[in-house]
This record gives C-alpha cells, sequence and structure tokens, in this order.
C-alpha cells in the first residue's frame, strides 16, 4: 500500500506494532543472559514502545469512524490525548533506565553476553529508520498528531538503537579494561536524552491543538490564496477560523457579500469558493457564512 494511500496510517502502524513485539521479545532474552542496564533499558523501552504503538493503532482506527449525534466534530483531539500519554510513558521509562545507570555508575560490572545486543541493535536501527521514513510520508499526506508523535518515536528509536549499539561495541572490545565498564550505563544515560527529547516533542506539538488553536501557516497561506482568488465573488473577509481535530481541519469563513445579490447567486458562489478551499487542504471541511460586519464582531 502506498505511503500516500487512505490507509496509510493503518497500514504505518501495523507495520510498527509487528516490529515492536519482535523487537521486545528477542531482546528480553538477550537481556536475561545479560547484565547490560543499556540492554535492559531498552527491553523496558521496546516495552513502552509496543503499548504506544498499540494504543497509536487503536486510536486511529476509532477517530476513522464516522462523528455521531455525541461528537459532531468526531474523535480526532483523542490522537492528541494519546500521543501525550506516548510521552508520558517514555518520561517514566527515561526515570526507570537513569535509576539503573545511576547504580551501575557507582558499582561497574563487566559486561557480559552483549554480543547478540549489538546485532540486534544495529538491525533495528536500519529497520526503525525505515519505519521512520514511512511514518513521516504518512504524517505528511495527512497531518496527524498522533501520527507526528509516532515519527519522532521512531526517529528517536533508530538514534537510541544505533547509540546503544555502538557503546556496546566499543565496551566488548575494550572488556579487559575497566574503564569501559563505564560506558554501558553512560550510553544508556544519553540515550535517556533522545527519549526526553522525544516525549517533548510528542507532548508539546499536541497540546495546541486540545487548547484549539489555529491550524499552521502554512495552511492558513492557502486558505488566504483560495479567497484571494475568488475575491471578485464576494464584497469582503469578516473573520476566518480554524481548528483541527486530528486529521481533519475545520474552517470557518464569514463573508460579505453585494445586498442585492439573490441567495441563490450567493450560495453559487459559496460553493464554488467551499470546493477549491478543499481541495487546496487535505482533509478540509469548510464552511462559509454570509455575514454582515456587525454579525463578524460576535465571537
Amino acid at each position: 500500500m502506498s505511503a500516500h494511500g487512505p490507509g496509510a496510517r493503518e497500514s504505518s502502524l501495523k507495520l510498527a506494532l509487528a516490529f515492536c513485539i519482535i523487537d521486545l521479545a528477542l531482546m528480553g532474552t538477550v537481556a536475561f543472559n545479560s547484565n547490560s542496564v543499556t540492554i535492559l533499558g531498552d527491553v523496558l523501552k521496546e516495552g513502552t514502545d509496543t503499548l504506544a504503538v498499540l494504543a497509536a493503532f487503536l486510536t486511529v482506527r476509532a477517530v476513522r469512524r464516522s462523528p455521531n449525534h455525541r461528537f459532531a466534530y468526531g474523535i480526532g483531539k483523542l490522537e492528541n490525548l494519546v500521543s501525550i500519554g506516548i510521552g508520558g510513558m517514555m518520561v517514566l521509562a527515561a526515570l526507570y533506565i537513569t535509576a539503573h545507570a545511576a547504580q551501575h555508575l557507582q558499582k561497574p560490572l563487566q559486561p557480559e553476553g552483549t554480543l547478540p545486543g549489538v546485532i540486534l541493535f544495529g538491525i533495528y536501527a536500519v529497520i526503525s529508520f525505515v519505519i521512520w521514513m514511512r511514518t513521516r510520508a504518512a504524517a505528511r499526506s495527512q497531518p496527524s498528531a498522533i501520527m507526528q508523535s509516532q515519527a519522532k518515536l521512531w526517529f528517536a528509536k533508530g538514534s537510541f538503537d544505533t547509540l546503544m549499539g555502538a557503546g556496546l561495541l566499543v565496551a566488548l572490545f575494550f572488556r579487559a579494561d575497566e574503564w569501559a565498564w563505564y560506558i554501558d550505563p553512560i550510553a544508556s544515560l544519553v540515550g535517556v536524552c533522545f527519549l526526553l527529547h522525544a516525549a517533548w516533542g510528542m507532548t508539546s506539538s499536541s497540546v495546541p491543538d486540545l487548547l484549539d488553536a489555529a491550524v499552521e501557516e502554512t495552511v492558513q497561506i492557502q486558505i488566504m490564496r483560495g479567497l484571494v482568488q475568488h475575491i471578485d465573488a464576494y464584497e469582503r473577509i469578516l473573520k476566518v477560523r480554524s481548528r483541527r481535530s486530528g486529521p481533519h481541519v475545520y474552517v470557518e469563513i464569514f463573508l460579505e457579500f453585494e445586498p442585492e445579490l439573490r441567495m441563490r447567486e450567493v450560495q453559487s458562489r459559496i460553493e464554488a469558493i467551499r470546493a477549491d478551499l478543499e481541495e487546496r487542504v487535505a482533509s478540509t471541511q469548510v464552511l462559509i457564512c454570509p455575514a454582515s460586519p456587525t454579525a463578524s464582531l460576535i465571537s
């Protein structure tokens, strides 16, 4: 399925979920036979990643349902809430990894059983970056808070796996030297920085939509360009309001028309403008209201 098709989000999340489950099982086996805090931290991180991807998949399926009488605008904001929850889980994982790394820094141990971990980290780093590119493409084709958070998660995961694998490889080569015993916990602490950065990116990008902030500037520019193209169809623009709910954008436009126009002509012009704007911006629903300057002052 194309990364730009209508089911791209679900397809990307299915692939990511399958990878997470396999990764969790294999890394759990390696951690059982190793004393590496980096590998242990990765198992914990994989657990939160698996739960996060599963929650994202179920949320996307739920958001896809048609609006009902109770949620007339759909439940798109559920994506933002889940994204914030994912960020919270990543923070908890980061704190747990930090606590274990601190213990190993106080009492360093010679890493054992890390070679399988190094191999898996290398393989998973490549796969993670592939999933990141696929998820990013899906998020660009159909803007979505949850897909954007997933893209951040997989980029952080790929970077984390690359760094952890490199750190374990160096520690493995110099395992006879005591100074190399500190590489394992230090590498896990650096990996914590990636987790916290990704968690911050998820939450900071999700909160504005919960507060009904206006859509991003690029979308607003497309809307204004469309209105300029139809400038002869109305007298002036009184107000433009926009908001995002999940992958959907809702735009309300208040236009003043010539008083002598019949309602049939006004409606015809409204339909032409609406169709053009919805074609310019994907997943957009446009509502155009004829209004007077006095009415436009009402919030």
